[in-house]
């Protein structure tokens, strides 16, 4: 029987291993080249639209980045789909002292549908005024270009739908946060750039949306996806099923994510991997394989601490920490997000654990709900 098992685990960790490598090479090659920087040939207006409910950590300084674009004609829209949201003011407060900034907020506009946040970008889309949107979660932070390059990147080739961007979190401020930025680069980045090696970009990324109106039009506009939880995966794969490409920009855009619990880190990737199993059967059984740590782990628990065990679990170890490195060399490129390196192996196993534990059920809790995934990716409510 243990033998039956440490051929199964060394058959997986060889998989695993694959995959590790292969993502390693595939996050060196998408960063090798830096972003690009080319000047736009002509300017298209940009209606930004950021839904809101409550006011996240750092808003004001992240609604700032937003507003101090280098980038001729653009404006800033802010939607709430309650009226009464408490934050209202404080966000009004906050849209009167950018006196050099064309922003407003949007109130309760758009049609009803289980994802509010996709009402909210409705009725922001119905009243934006300009015919390109960039859409950005309230949480994300640009540098000054953000939006000129964006527009760079969409107009690069021909029949582009959709430019979408991948995100980080470079100085995380509590245990949970550092987890959550560890998942975000070790796992969420590479699998990001495995699938466009392998299949190309099919699906969108929240922390960045540019597309046009038109093509938003194109495929029902937001009152065709909402009822979906993965509301950016369901945009870009809407449009990449109607034939256009979807461009995955080299501009990594920061998230600010504040403190957090442990605890709020795990309900996060929870939610996360059961809108991932719903979206993605297929590639959210394959990313099993990818858990290289816990194999070797489970390896060493098999055959107790023998040499080939040690040698695995060591090698498992120093893979995990050279795709670490080489992302804070290319991405992150902060010293402060060194020290949270000792988290890696703990952060695997976690990994492991959630992304077994989602096959257990189909429910989720989002924004205060409890809903639950359907087989096509909709939102049901469990009561």
């Amino acid at each position: 029987m243990i033998d039956a098992i440490s051929e199964i685990l060394t058959l997986l960790l060889l998989c695993a291993g694959c995959y590790q490598l292969f993502s390693l090479y595939c996050v060196w090659k998408f960063f090798q080249k830096e972003r690009d920087e080319a000047a736009l040939p002509y300017h298209i207006p940009v209606s930004i639209i950021k839904p809101l409910k409550g006011i996240d950590p750092g808003f004001g300084e992240n609604l700032r980045t937003f507003c101090e674009q280098d980038y001729p004609e653009y404006e800033v829209l802010l939607g709430f789909s309650d009226p009464a949201d408490d934050a209202i003011p404080r966000v009004n407060e906050m849209v009167a002292s950018l006196t050099d900034c064309n922003v407003r907020t949007v109130v309760g506009t758009g049609s009803p549908g289980a994802n509010r946040k996709v009402s909210n970008l409705e009725g922001l889309a119905e009243s934006a005024r300009h015919p390109m949107l960039a859409i950005s979660d309230s949480d994300m932070r640009v540098d000054r270009s953000y939006l000129g390059r964006s527009m760079a990147e969409y107009f690069s080739a021909r029949n582009v739908g959709l430019v979408t961007s991948l995100y980080k979190i470079s100085n995380p401020e509590s245990i949970g946060a550092a987890l959550e930025s560890l998942t975000i680069a070790l796992d969420f980045i590479p699998s990001v750039l495995v699938a466009r090696r392998l299949e190309g970009v099919t699906f969108g990324l929240g922390a960045s949306l540019v597309l046009s109106k038109k093509a938003l039009e194109e495929i029902g506009g937001f009152a065709a996806i909402g009822d979906y939880l993965a509301d950016d995966y369901q945009l870009g794969n809407r449009l990449w099923k109607r034939g256009y490409s979807i461009v995955l920009s080299r501009d990594v855009i920061e998230n600010v994510a504040g403190p957090m619990r442990v605890a709020d880190f795990c309900r996060h990737q929870l939610r996360w991997a059961r809108t991932y199993r719903a979206s993605r059967p297929k590639g959210f059984a394959g990313y099993g394989i990818t858990h290289m740590v816990p194999f070797s782990l489970l390896l060493l628990i098999a055959e107790g601490p023998t040499a080939l065990s040690l040698s695995v679990l060591g090698s498992a170890v120093m893979v995990r920490y050279g795709l670490a490195s080489v992302l804070h060399k290319k991405v992150i490129r902060s010293r402060q997000w060194l020290k949270w390196l000792v988290l890696v192996p703990i952060k695997d196993i976690l990994g492991f654990g959630i992304w077994a534990w989602s096959f257990t059920s189909r429910k989720v809790r989002w924004r205060g709900n409890e809903y639950r995934i359907l087989k096509d990716g909709k939102l049901g409510q469990t009561g």
